[in-house]
């Protein structure tokens, strides 16, 4: 584009703003026709009021009917019951009175609110104007600073002399729709001071955007709640069951007041858990018979190593470390040695034997539910260990079903250490 029809548009962009700021007596919001507002009348008596508005208000004949009540009473008026009392008629008079100025100001404040309706109505259209310039501003604002780095980048004298003003006159762009904004600002707070009873429909309106954010904030932690619990039930009914211990953990960290809930689906889940390693449980003793009935007592052993029992029901964990024990026992058979069990809670223990060599500690043999810290052939010296390491009852022997039996073993030999292979 040359630089002659640069200057073209931009002349018509500001001849443009000049024709707004010419208006400044009249400013009008963009795309709205200006009306003059409807100034609400100010004085005592209600646009619109019945005739008789003030007489209903006037709570001075009410004062006045008790006190010629009163005066009647001292003068043994035969209206009036008891001492200085006023009569029943009387009481029904003045009720009513007020029944009616009740409904009197009732009626005005509908009216009142009517008219701060109507002036809410014609601030929201300064504001919506207000923010046009405002926004317009920002625009203007953006497309000056874009003319200041064209102008830095120029290269030659003629890109130069294009640049320099445009910037000018981008600068006279923002300065029109900062005044035009300013303008329709104070508009809309001299509007404000002028009509009090809109800031109580301000305020009215706040209150319920908050009630509704809040109502929707309320719906969307809800939302989030029951797709929580729903996952958790999935996870716990179809697997895998770390999503669901996953999802518990997730629910007690966003919703800590949802204890029965935490605690129910924790119970299912641990509940589930149990089920599935007692399964794994009966299966490994399952494989242990199918070893021995092949005298594989090494191949029983290593099955009942590999189970976890950590968290298994009861009776499974008996099954599970009576069987092993008994297994370990037939095991060490061959060498006709004694082993010693340590056994530091339910269903966990360690088969423990004696070697001259380590005078001063006990080698393992079997472990179940140890961990890795006691592998086999390890070295065990910890006290409290070998100190609570005790015999436990051998195992029935297997029925013999080779040539060389435990009684070929001749008697006087030492019995050699149980090896596993």
């Amino acid at each position: 584009m040359s630089s002659r029809s640069t200057r073209k548009a931009t002349a018509s962009v500001l001849d443009r703003v000049d024709g707004e700021l010419s208006m400044s007596t009249d400013l009008s919001p963009l795309g709205v026709e200006q009306q003059a507002p409807e100034q609400p009348e100010t004085s005592a008596t209600v646009v619109g009021a019945p005739a008789d508005a003030g007489a209903c208000i006037d709570t001075s004949s009410a004062s006045d009917d008790i006190w010629t009540a009163s005066l009647d009473a001292q003068r043994g008026d035969p209206d009036v019951v008891g001492d200085s009392e006023p009569a029943p008629d009387a009481l029904a008079r003045q009720l009513e009175q007020l029944v009616q100025s009740v409904g009197v100001v009732e009626e005005l404040s509908r009216r009142a609110r009517e008219v701060a309706t109507s002036d809410l109505a014609q601030y929201d259209a300064l504001l919506v104007s207000w923010q046009q310039y405002g926004s317009r501003l920002e625009q203007a604002s953006t497309i000056r600073d874009q003319a200041r780095e064209a102008l830095h980048r120029a290269f030659g004298h003629d890109a130069r002399s294009t640049a320099e003003p445009l910037v000018a006159e981008a600068e006279r762009v923002v300065q029109a729709f900062t005044t035009l904004a300013t303008t329709w600002e104070q508009r809309a707070s001299t509007f404000v001071d002028e009509h009090p009873d809109i800031q109580q429909l301000l305020d009215e309106r706040r209150a319920h955007e908050e009630r509704a954010r809040q109502q929707e904030a309320i719906a969307a932690r809800t939302r989030q709640l029951q797709v929580l619990v729903a996952g958790c039930e999935n996870a716990i009914e179809h697997g895998p069951l770390h999503d669901g211990q996953r999802l518990v953990e997730a629910l007690e960290r966003e919703f800590p007041e949802q204890t029965d809930a935490v605690q129910r689906l924790r119970v299912a889940l641990q509940q589930k858990i149990r089920a599935e390693k007692d399964t794994a449980a009966r299966q490994a003793l399952a494989v242990c018979a199918e070893h021995q009935a092949r005298s594989d007592l090494e191949g029983a052993v290593n099955a009942l190593e590999q189970v976890d029992v950590q968290g298994l029901s009861l009776d499974v964990s008996q099954d599970v470390f009576g069987r092993w024990s008994d297994a370990c026992s037939r095991l060490a058979q061959t060498a006709a040695a004694t082993l010693l069990r340590f056994a530091p809670a339910q269903g966990r223990g360690l088969i423990l034997y004696a070697d001259p060599t380590y005078p001063n500690g006990l080698i393992v043999f079997s472990s179940l539910g140890m961990g890795p810290a006691f592998p086999q052939g390890k070295v065990v010296t910890d006290i409290a260990v070998l100190r609570r390491a005790r015999p436990f009852r051998e195992a029935a022997p297997l029925p013999v079903t080779s040539w060389m039996s435990r009684e070929d073993t001749p008697s006087g030999v030492a019995a050699a250490a149980p090896t596993r292979h």
